[in-house]
């Protein structure tokens, strides 16, 4: 028997069966046809899964000597820190690209910085020199300062007084004007506008680009899956980590792409607006040097306080 010892006893019919389990011992009498039937079934009876799963590997181990052996020791699960670096890393190849336009996005904004600035459109030093030329009306002296000073407003102005006609005393030519100022900015502005549009161009490309990335992570994990299965979750989870982190890169770069187009393209706007401004204004000042109550006839009747 398994656990078991049989004692016969002389000159009679049965004998003795003692079961050792554990920590009892059972002593049972048998007939020889009990004992027969007996050692039948212990003979034919399955293992139990746990005995052999505990004694799997090691040959002819008795379970008493297993239960005095020392647990085996835990394995220490070790977590790798996962750095800033380590994740872009993770993205693959799209993050290349995505790279490129991060550094595009910045190079653009420090360069609408310095171009977008009231010193580079209407700087205060020339409107106040040629406020003083236009009230004296030395339209030709205001054409000279202004075709002498690199600004927005200085190449507007030189080429839009030459226009004026002295002999309407009324306006000047205010129309003519006003057409060669539009024919100016439709050549000028396009200049500016080009570098405010490239934000726009970025803000939906990095999408698209982090969104293919994402596409290409996970045709990549499905075919791992395909090929070995689940067996080692590591390499399916590479591949998703790369899907997930291109996307939100992509994203990242659009959201300031997309703040920096709307807010250089109204600074320009806002710029331009004030350069035309200034641009009546001293047209109005010359009027107001050859008909001293220019800005007063102007007004209705009823805010007239003579």
């Amino acid at each position: 028997t398994r656990n078991g010892t049989v004692e016969p006893v002389l000159n009679c019919p049965w004998v003795f069966v003692t079961i050792r389990e554990r920590d009892m011992i059972l002593k049972v009498r048998l007939f020889p046809h009990q004992l027969l039937i007996v050692m039948l079934l212990v003979f034919f009876a399955p293992v139990p899964a746990a005995q052999s799963q505990d004694t799997d590997g090691i040959e002819g181990l008795d379970p008493d000597i297993e239960e005095t052996l020392p647990p085996a020791p835990a394995q220490e699960v070790v977590f790798e820190k996962v750095t800033f670096l380590k994740l872009l890393g993770a993205g693959g190849w799209a993050m290349w690209p995505l790279a490129a336009f991060s550094i595009a996005v910045v190079a653009l904004a420090l360069y609408n910085i310095s171009v977008l600035r009231t010193q580079e459109f209407c700087p205060p030093a020339l409107v106040k020199q040629l406020h003083r030329d236009m009230s004296a009306f030395q339209v030709r002296t205001a054409v000279e300062t202004a075709r002498d000073h690199p600004s927005y407003l200085g190449r507007m102005l030189g080429r839009s007084l030459p226009a004026m006609d002295p002999d309407d005393k009324e306006t000047l030519g205010r129309e003519q004007i006003h057409e060669a100022i539009s024919e100016f900015a439709e050549r000028t502005n396009g200049q500016y506008m080009l570098w405010v549009n490239y934000f726009s161009i970025l803000a939906q490309a990095s999408p698209m680009l982090g969104l293919l990335g994402t596409v290409s992570g996970m045709i990549k994990a499905f075919s791992t899956m395909g090929r070995e299965g689940m067996g080692d979750p590591t390499r399916l989870a590479e591949h998703i980590s790369e899907a997930l982190v291109t996307t939100a890169c992509g994203l990242i770069i659009a959201l300031p792409a997309l703040f920096c187009y709307f807010v250089f393209r109204n600074r320009l706007i806002r710029l331009i607006g004030r350069c035309v401004e200034i641009a009546d204004e001293l047209l109005d000042a010359s009027l107001e040097s050859l008909n001293p109550g220019f800005r007063q006839s102007r007004l209705p009747n009823g805010l007239n306080d003579e």
